[in-house]
């Protein structure tokens, strides 16, 4: 009888301390973008998988809809927390206090789909189409793209957009404003033929599906703002490592409108756009946002970037409110100790800053030293197989050519020897200037070593094309190249393979394109002895 009574009273002892931390969490809300889709996979495995509750926090996650913008949201406390795309930086840039805590996706999902029956292959064959959209306040990395592109948005017939699929495929619109990892599961699964625009292959990689809060949230919160961040890249951890099972939570307890087949293609087409295996999820490099912002302000949507400062969380600098009013007591009653303390403290700030700034700069300086060739400024071999991966990736998703270009410069070693090494390095800077300037930003050049150089032409269409490209190369070329009141003339051969007509390998190509350069070169030597 004693052995149950005591029994009895440490299960309701228990209870009780369990029913004690359950009321002490905070509640606090998220902000989708959207409905509830895979989208938002790790804060539902966050809240599953008890990662918010062990950090004292119920986090309530608010379904999106075209009502419910998660910028406004959270500026008008309707929720602590949201996520958002580049219009959040927008925002930003305009004076809005909101801090971008971590960005999920490294690469954006936002594209424009173009019924196959549009003839609409490219920003340019949008100009008197009509294209469904959300604004140039939510849909800033298309309006972006049109701007790299030198189009007239006035010259496109923008509507709002439905959210309906069915508006595209029935003809009410020329293209629509779509995520790939949601709007071409429909369109394939009712075999409608489409075309994707992709405002990645005109120069504009923004992130997307930013997780952000607001300055007043971090100054009033600081150990809440950094235990739901931290809860919150562990959720994203563990869904992007059990996808299977969150698609199963969001069939049985979110009752998702999607088949297990759409859910398990948003998945997949998440995976190369996050990169969870590569990259730390949740990372941010200031130099893109540096870039975004810049893109912006080109782009006219603001006036410069000075509100970019800041922008970035960082968990080392904020502000602990309970320390300030521990310190102000101690001001009423010890003035020299909290000048001393105050004193100290500004030390610190300071000291961090410097060392943030510090860090920022030598990552930068790293990037230019990894990616860089330090005399010409084009990409360089190592960084050739990390972009040729991507951009491989991409035209097999998309459907469409590469060609890779294997450009050896003739006459090159004659000026070294005769001329010397200076004279030689002004000959491959000059290269390195033509070759930047007869690209696209989509485009790749790279000097992969002595005076070979090769280029990656992005979505060609035809062989013509690359050809009209490569004479306009040869030609300026050709050209004299002054050097200490002397004229230079070189000349190059030039190798050509495409993708995937040739090969679906970038080593292949590579190969490829090196020997169709040397027996390109070699007949040239033939036909010079000849005559």
């Amino acid at each position: 009888m004693l052995a149950s009574f005591v029994k009895a009273c440490f299960i309701f002892s228990w209870i009780g301390l369990w029913s004690t931390s359950v009321l002490a969490a905070e509640t606090i809300h998220l902000q989708l973008r959207w409905h509830h889709q895979f989208q938002f996979a790790g804060y539902y495995a966050a809240v599953e998988k008890g990662f918010y509750q062990n950090a004292g926090l119920n986090v309530i996650l608010d379904a999106g809809s075209p009502e419910k913008n998660p910028v406004w949201q959270v500026l008008q406390g309707d929720a602590e927390y949201g996520v958002g795309n580049a219009e959040l930086l927008l925002e930003r840039l305009r004076g809005a206090p909101l801090v971008a805590l971590a960005a999920i996706y490294q690469h954006s999902p936002s594209v424009l789909l173009a019924n196959k029956n549009a003839k609409a292959d490219s920003p340019h064959d949008l100009i008197g189409k009509t294209v469904m959209m959300m604004g140039s306040e939510t849909d800033a990395d298309f309006f972006a793209m049109f701007y790299n592109e030198g189009i007239n948005v006035a010259s496109i017939n923008f509507i709002p957009s439905s959210f309906n699929i069915d508006d595209l495929i029935n003809g009410n619109t020329d293209a629509f404003n779509s995520y790939l990892t949601n709007e071409p599961y429909y369109l394939k699964e009712r075999g409608v033929e489409f075309t994707v625009i992709n405002p990645r292959n005109y120069g504009i990689d923004f992130y997307s599906d930013i997780l952000f809060t607001s300055e007043q949230e971090i100054f009033d919160h600081p150990q809440r703002v950094k235990a739901f961040r931290q809860a919150s890249i562990e959720g994203w951890v563990y869904a992007m490592e059990h996808p299977d099972e969150i698609i199963e939570l969001l069939l049985k307890k979110y009752q998702v409108n999607k088949s297990k087949q759409h859910l398990e293609f948003e998945a997949a087409a998440m995976r190369p756009l996050i990169y969870p295996d590569l990259i730390e999820i949740g990372h941010i490099n200031p130099w893109r946002f540096k870039y975004m912002a810049q893109t912006l302000v080109e782009a006219k949507m603001v006036n410069d970037d000075k509100a970019l400062e800041g922008f970035i969380y960082s968990s080392d600098i904020n502000v602990d409110k309970e320390a300030l009013w521990l310190y102000g007591k101690i001001v009423a009653l010890l003035v020299l100790v909290a000048v001393f303390v105050i004193a100290a403290l500004a030390i610190a700030y300071r000291s961090a800053k410097k060392e943030l700034r510090l860090r920022l700069a030598a990552e930068d300086e790293i990037k230019k030293i990894a990616y860089r060739d330090s005399l010409t400024g084009l990409d360089n071999r190592h960084h050739l197989f990390v972009l040729a991966d991507q951009l491989l990736k991409l035209a097999q998703r998309e459907r469409h050519k590469l060609a890779v270009c294997f450009i050896d410069l003739d006459n090159f070693k004659s000026i070294n020897d005769t001329l010397g090494h200076i004279a030689g390095d002004r000959v491959l800077v000059q290269v390195g200037k033509l070759l930047r300037n007869h690209i696209r930003q989509s485009d790749v050049a790279v000097r992969f070593g002595g005076d070979e150089f090769v280029l990656i032409l992005n979505n060609v269409k035809s062989r013509q094309d690359i050809a009209e490209t490569l004479a306009s190369i040869h030609s300026e070329l050709c050209k004299p190249i002054p050097y200490q009141g002397q004229s230079l003339y070189i000349t190059a051969s030039i190798g050509v393979a495409i993708f995937p007509d040739d090969s679906t390998n970038m080593d292949a190509l590579i190969d490829l394109a090196d020997s169709e350069m040397y027996r390109i070169k070699t007949s040239i030597k033939t036909l010079k002895t000849a005559n």
